[in-house]
């Protein structure tokens, strides 16, 4: 891991602002939530940014590149908890419970801004906003996780794999616009520890999305040719799901 604490980048010119904790403030606010950053950090793919156990004292901004967060279950397995991209605030807590209930690792290298969580307590009672903003932003990735649930939870495979990916997609193409591709940095295995499947099982919906000509996967990018006709094999509708994915 390495640490900028120089020149960091203006908050206002945040190409990822509209789609993070800030994007909930006025601009005239922004100067005083920029206090609140520490340093930049950047870590390579495979190093943790925190574990399981470990005392929250810091809340990252993801600025780029995937994290995954999960959990190591009893029986050895790897529960995938979510897939963390630009925009989304991480490691936040609040109250007397400080212990962070599950580990995060760069799925690709990383850059993330990083707040001290003392530093929240204090500003918050000078800007209410913030508050507001820490809560929309929960809310947001509680609605989506709550979403991924019900995809996981009662269909089949394809259904699962078709939700994972499009909403995957769907979030990277509003950040990457114009773009032919989005980064795909995750194995077939990250897939199936998210979804509850065998990375065989994981590799023969693949393999059935590419035949349909649904999705293309390779590069470490992933194409997917005709997002409405993946949302109908997701069971949910596009505009429903782009809603979801892309609203903060």
């Amino acid at each position: 891991m390495k640490s900028n604490t120089k020149n960091l980048p203006k908050c206002q010119d945040c190409l990822i602002r509209s789609s993070s904790l800030f994007g909930e403030l006025e601009t005239e606010q922004l100067d005083k939530a920029r206090s609140l950053r520490s340093a930049q950090q950047t870590y390579e793919a495979g190093e943790y940014l925190y574990h399981e156990g470990d005392v929250s004292e810091k809340a990252f901004t993801l600025y780029s590149g995937w994290v995954t967060l999960f959990k190591n279950l009893k029986n050895g397995d790897r529960q995938i908890l979510r897939f963390a991209l630009p925009g989304d605030f991480l490691c936040y807590k609040v109250g007397k419970h400080k212990v962070i209930d599950h580990s995060a690792i760069a799925a690709s290298d990383v850059t993330l801004c990083t707040f001290p969580i003392d530093r929240f307590k204090q500003t918050i009672a000078e800007l209410p906003d913030l508050a507001f903003a820490i809560s929309s932003v929960t809310e947001t990735t509680t609605q989506r996780c709550h979403s991924a649930l019900t995809s996981i939870a009662s269909h089949p495979a394809e259904t699962k794999v078709a939700f994972l990916l499009l909403s995957l997609y769907v979030r990277e193409m509003s950040l990457s616009k114009g773009a032919e591709c989005v980064p795909f940095p995750i194995t077939q295995e990250d897939v199936g520890d998210a979804l509850g499947l065998t990375s065989i099982h994981v590799n023969r919906v693949f393999q059935s999305l590419r035949a349909q000509g649904l999705i293309e996967c390779k590069n470490r990018c992933l194409w997917v040719s005709n997002k409405k006709a993946l949302a109908k094999v997701a069971k949910i509708s596009l505009p429903e799901l782009e809603s979801l994915m892309v609203g903060i």
